[in-house]
């Protein structure tokens, strides 16, 4: 009976809630996000976005096994071109913005080895720090703070059970009140990502 009980004492610990993973996950990801443009109705002036790059941070909460919801927190500097319809920079100024996304979602996609991953999100999209690029003059007062929603996929692989690294695509629609010069369609922006994710 002693041997048994010592053998049971030091046989693997059953992971929280029986899924086989990590109950918490955090992740660090570089983005490659795409161009966009809109008019803003708030200061009457068009932004045409640049590529730019975003850093994001994630936590999650394993649900069930392979599934996962959680929040994050993305952080870009885009170059773009900032025209003003009643003030300054008529014919456009060469600018910068601060792109800011606060997003909860849903990840499905996990194991060892090669595997799909799927991402549903929704938040909000800040943009504000408008700044001419040559004089650093600020072109536009607060910051807007738009509802976001999208969805994602990719390839991911798992390193061992608590570490992941994955590559893959981030499809967002960004509701921007445009005013009178509304156009068709809302913004949309297309992200390119890699990162990975750890278990604990």
């Amino acid at each position: 009976m002693f041997v048994a009980a010592t053998a049971a004492a030091q046989g693997p610990r059953i992971p929280r809630g029986g899924t086989g993973e990590p109950g918490y996950w955090v992740g660090l990801s570089y983005g490659y996000l795409d161009g966009t443009s809109m008019n803003d109705d708030a200061t009457n002036s068009r932004w045409a976005f640049g590529y730019s790059s975003q850093i994001r941070a994630t936590f999650e909460k394993t649900i069930q096994r392979g599934v996962a919801v959680g929040v994050s927190a993305g952080f870009a500097t885009a170059p773009m071109t900032y025209q003003g319809f009643t003030s300054a920079c008529l014919g456009g100024c060469a600018a910068t913005a601060d792109i800011t996304q606060w997003l909860a979602f849903v990840h499905a996609g996990s194991g060892l080895g090669f595997h799909g991953m799927y991402n549903l999100e929704a938040g909000l999209t800040q943009f504000g720090n408008f700044r001419d690029k040559a004089t650093g003059t600020d072109l536009a007062s607060g910051s807007s703070n738009d509802f976001t929603f999208g969805l994602g996929g990719g390839l991911g692989y798992g390193v061992t059970p608590i570490t992941d690294v994955y590559v893959g695509e981030q499809w967002d629609i960004i509701l921007h009140s445009q005013g009178s010069t509304t156009n068709t369609d809302a913004p949309r922006q297309l992200t390119f990502r890699i990162g990975f994710r750890v278990g604990f």
